[in-house]
């Protein structure tokens, strides 16, 4: 009787941190996104100098540390992370998982790295501090965030408070391309195809008629005046998916059982497939301009780029640290351009074949994860996004592959099963309602 009290106790301590920790993990996500999200835009380096003159009454040598740590305190989303692994997880090997995850990026971060590199350790931490949350709110709050800054971006670099970056198109006769006021042109699209493929996700798929203009219309201004053709081309393989679903739902069409069995085999492996053929195409790289490749700049530069990042950097289990110069933030052609596109070999390269085997497990377990909730739109979208990180280096960033944090968030609300606790006596039970969506 002692024992079951003392439980008894134990769990009712416990209920008191439950909503504030839910409410700080909700808050600290939005600040990550948030910040993530400044940090590829021009408004950055105005909120750092913001951030550093509040700090200049400080003695020189404690700005930079105090600096730091304003900024690391987007990392306090470990608190909950924490408390989550500890007291909400119940399925013991589930702990086991998410507190290795925690330790390994942690010891990335501080130790198994040259220099002190978070890369590995935020998006770990994030996709932990998911874990068992509701993943409506969580893309509720991605898709406010991220909307409100591309937004704020836009009209900032419109009325010159901020620059828009501007490119010229070589060899086409077109408008330049523009950045809006984020850090890149090809930052812009990407950052504004996954919040579209993240409300897909929310409607799996199941659009209407003003959302498909409102997707159409940012295409247009995508094709006009970014030249972003990667997601461009992602984001049309996700419409003519969204399609389907809806002739779908009105055809009542009945898919084969063995073809069903092949298209998810395909989805589960998506991410293996996608870094087999990159990794596969790299190394039989050749420069001779009568290869159809090389007539097309942008992916002959990618390949080129990542030829020479796999021939001439060593195998490492933690990554290699290397210069890497691009056009982020600047439009003049730097003197020595060298930026690795291509998300498979960059986390490789960067990261190491440690990261690389760990993001591919979590990649493929959240497909694995979709497929057991029946979320066969989600797993589409995953193959796509799969098909993007062959070209564009966004694989492992929170704030671009929000998906990232469908590995452990809880998919209930999503996939039309709704978790809502009762009252019975002294305890708390879980009772699981089915909804049809």
């Amino acid at each position: 009787m002692e024992k079951g009290n003392q439980k008894k106790t134990i769990e009712q301590e416990l209920d008191k941190y439950r909503r504030p920790m839910a409410t700080m993990f909700y808050v600290f996500f939005a600040i990550i996104f948030i910040y993530d999200y400044l940090s590829s835009s021009m408004m950055f380096i105005p909120f750092e100098n913001l951030i550093l003159k509040g700090l200049l009454w400080l003695p020189y040598d404690l700005i930079e540390p105090a600096f730091k740590l304003v900024l690391n305190l987007r990392h306090l989303i470990i608190i909950p992370a924490v408390f989550t692994i500890i007291c909400e997880v119940k399925d013991r090997k589930k702990q086991i998982i998410l507190a290795l995850l925690l330790l390994i990026g942690w010891f990335y971060a501080i130790y198994w790295r040259e220099i002190e590199d978070y890369a590995v350790f935020s998006p770990l931490l994030v996709i932990v501090a998911c874990a068992d949350r509701d993943i409506k709110k969580i893309i509720k709050i991605a898709l406010v965030s991220g909307v409100s800054v591309i937004a704020l971006a836009f009209v900032l670099s419109q009325i010159g408070l901020i620059e828009d970056l501007v490119w010229q198109r070589p060899g086409v006769n077109m408008p330049d391309r523009h950045a809006f006021g984020m850090n890149y042109c090809t930052d812009l699209v990407s950052h504004v195809m996954f919040l579209i493929f993240l409300y897909m996700f929310l409607k799996r798929g199941r659009l209407k008629l003003p959302e498909y203009l409102v997707i159409g219309v940012l295409s247009v201004i995508n094709i006009l005046f970014v030249d972003g053709k990667i997601a461009l081309i992602c984001t049309i393989f996700a419409l003519g998916g969204c399609i389907f679903v809806t002739l779908y739902d009105k055809k009542q069409w009945k898919i084969p059982d063995g073809m069903m069995k092949i298209w998810n085999a395909l989805m589960v492996c998506s991410y293996i497939i996608g870094a087999a053929i990159l990794f596969g195409w790299v190394f039989i790289y050749k420069t001779d301009p009568d290869i159809w490749y090389n007539r097309y700049y942008s992916l002959e530069n990618r390949l080129h780029t990542n030829y020479r990042l796999l021939t001439q950097i060593p195998f490492s289990w933690f990554g290699t640290n290397f210069v890497q110069v691009g056009f982020g933030g600047k439009a003049e052609m730097p003197e020595y351009y060298f930026w690795v596109d291509c998300s498979y070999p960059r986390v490789y390269a960067m990261n190491g074949i440690v990261a690389f085997v760990i993001f591919m497990a979590i990649l493929t377990w959240i497909v694995v994860r979709l497929k057991q909730k029946k979320l066969y739109f989600g797993m589409f979208l995953m193959a796509v996004i799969a098909l993007d990180c062959m070209i564009e280096h966004h694989m492992i960033e929170v704030a671009y592959n929000t998906f990232l944090v469908l590995a452990f968030a809880n998919l209930d609300t999503i996939s039309g099963e709704k978790k809502t606790r009762v009252p019975e006596q002294d305890s708390q039970q879980c009772k699981v309602m089915d909804h049809s969506i």
